[in-house]
């Protein structure tokens, strides 16, 4: 495991651990290192969870995508009973590869 893999995973941890969230963790898409945040469904996400995230190399998905008519830079919807928000490793970006099979 890289020390990134493992400054993510202590990070996803350390965000877990704050009371105003639910759930966090690590997850890769094709390319990218992913840090997946959910909350009650009641919550909305702490601008200082952003700052931190921000200040660690994750922005939202949706910013870091070019997602048009996103309200939030990270929210990746509504679930029976909280809100997922999604963040890429910006300083990883491009380092993860999928292969597709014939």
């Amino acid at each position: 495991m890289s020390d990134r893999d493992e400054t993510v995973r202590s990070l996803a941890a350390d965000i877990a651990a704050r009371p105003d969230v639910a759930d966090a963790w690590t997850a890769k898409s094709f390319t990218d290192r992913l840090l997946v945040v959910e909350l009650p469904a009641e919550c909305d996400l702490p601008e200082s969870t952003v700052e931190t995230l921000r200040d660690r190399g994750f922005v939202g998905a949706e910013e870091v995508y070019d997602v048009d008519g996103a309200d939030d830079a990270a929210f990746a919807g509504h679930l029976d009973d909280a809100r997922r928000y999604r963040f890429v490793d910006v300083e990883s970006r491009g380092e993860h590869r999928s292969y597709v099979v014939e």
